[in-house]
């Protein structure tokens, strides 16, 4: 059978998705890169924000249309967006077949099947409350499967260490979609780890929702996210380890010390802040204060140098104040943050705030907010990216630039503009030969963006 595959969201979504291309081809399925060529479409969905959930309505509405049309086509919705929505969704749209929650993914081949005999298949995980149930389901039987040969990149691996979020901050439907928070066994990490080193991968991503608050329990010893990381550290052949998104609260010093004293493990941190206003966080229940997080980003400078720190924060949370707003902009500039996302809050139902809170601050105010976060965000990443200016830096090679095609003076033959990472996340382009897509390279970086570095590639002495 054809599919095709369309992500929405964050990294974790696109690691389920490489994931379940991965499962899909490994059960006899090809994937197509184009709906039009496909026998089945799948969405694998996002319910952070309401604008991914709206452009599933349009997929759905638009395959609905096809389907009456006559065209035989199996439609599936994956992810949180299915989770939240459950049967509901099929009652909305009968066109879709397959409704799958993110804990349920490795099941997808035996539904397809089921949809492919003209009957619905629906797979929920089970109820957040039932812990001992999340635990026995075995949460990380597709991911032990991957295929490690097969990644977006050659250099480059997302790996799960944790499901789950248990934060309940009260804009957040995580919490309700992905489940309770379930830490994967380290040996099964690291041997994850090890087959994707060994297939070529030099840089590998730990992701959790909470990540830092990774600990699991098993052999009579207790392993927490610091033990994690030292122990992946010495693979050999593992050149860099990162890890996304930390939670200011449990993030202890012996994380901050792992950054500092084990080698290839980058000095970059992202941690969201959401809010500089301590009555916002309240509301939010973030279960911190602006001090606390004043204090983990002074301890993350002190112990881990050089480290390099992004961010998240939201504008138009109900009951913000301007004062609310001044104190978010105060807490950029106090952070020097490389990058920040700054979004505009939205209503999610199921959630907490969408139950407790009116949502009073109106549209016009929330864009005013939201730029003036942006430009306030443009000046301190146009100043710390500029602080590189003479340095150089090691960068792994993506591939070309975004831009690649955009540039007002041709690179010299057989060149193009290029796009890598350093070490602490930050962008680099500069010119250079496509066949250094997934090597280490030294830039030189000679001028700087609010949001990149451009640089000149260092000659091989």
């Amino acid at each position: 059978m054809d599919v095709y595959l369309e992500t929405m969201g964050c990294q974790m979504n696109r690691l389920d998705s490489e994931l379940v291309v991965a499962r899909l081809r490994a059960a006899g399925h090809e994937i197509v890169a184009s709906s039009a060529d496909a026998d089945a479409v799948l969405y694998n969905t996002c319910s952070v924000r309401m604008h991914a959930e709206q452009k599933v309505f349009s997929r759905l509405g638009a395959d609905a249309q096809r389907k009456a049309a006559g065209r035989k086509l199996i439609v599936g919705v994956l992810g949180c967006m299915a989770q939240r929505l459950g049967r509901q969704l099929r009652k909305r749209y009968p066109c879709v077949d397959i409704v799958c929650g993110p804990g349920q993914l490795a099941r997808l081949p035996q539904m397809l099947a089921f949809a492919a005999d003209g009957q619905p298949a629906i797979a929920l995980d089970v109820d957040r409350n039932d812990r001992a149930a999340a635990e026995d389901e075995n949460i990380d039987w597709i991911d032990l499967v991957r295929d490690a040969d097969r990644t977006t990149s050659s250099a480059q691996a997302f790996v799960r260490v944790m499901r789950g979020c248990d934060r309940f901050c009260t804009y957040c439907i995580v919490p309700f979609v992905r489940g309770a928070e379930v830490s994967r066994p380290g040996d099964h990490i690291e041997q994850e780890v090890r087959r994707l080193v060994e297939a070529g991968k030099s840089e590998i991503t730990l992701l959790g929702q909470t990540v830092n608050r990774y600990r699991h329990e098993g052999d009579g010893r207790s392993t927490r996210f610091s033990d994690l990381l030292a122990r992946l550290s010495d693979i050999d052949g593992l050149r860099r380890l990162r890890f996304v998104t930390s939670h200011p609260t449990d993030f202890t010093d012996d994380i901050l010390q792992a950054m500092a004293e084990l080698p290839n493990v980058c000095e970059y941190l992202h941690c969201p802040a959401q809010s500089g206003s301590d009555a916002v966080l309240k509301r939010m229940n973030r279960g911190y204060s602006r001090g606390d997080y004043d204090d983990l980003i002074d301890r993350a400078r002190a112990i881990v140098p050089g480290v390099s720190i992004a961010g998240d924060f939201i504008v138009g949370f109900p009951g913000e104040t301007d004062a609310d707003q001044q104190a978010s902009a105060d807490l950029l500039r106090r952070c020097g943050y490389k990058n920040a996302f700054i979004f505009k809050y939205s209503p999610r139902p199921g959630t907490p705030a969408a139950k407790r809170f009116d949502d009073d601050i109106d549209e016009q105010t929330k864009k005013r907010r939201h730029a003036e976060l942006l430009g306030v965000q443009d000046e301190i990443g146009l100043a710390h990216h500029r602080s590189y200016v003479g340095r150089q830096v090691e960068v792994l090679v993506e591939g070309p630039s975004k831009r690649a095609d955009k540039q007002p003076t041709p690179p010299p033959a057989g060149q193009t503009q290029l796009q890598g990472r350093t070490r602490g996340d930050h962008i680099v382009v500069f010119d250079g030969p496509e066949t250094l897509a997934s090597q280490y390279v030294h830039v030189d970086v000679t001028n700087a963006t609010a949001l990149a570095m451009m640089g000149r590639l260092k000659a091989e002495s």
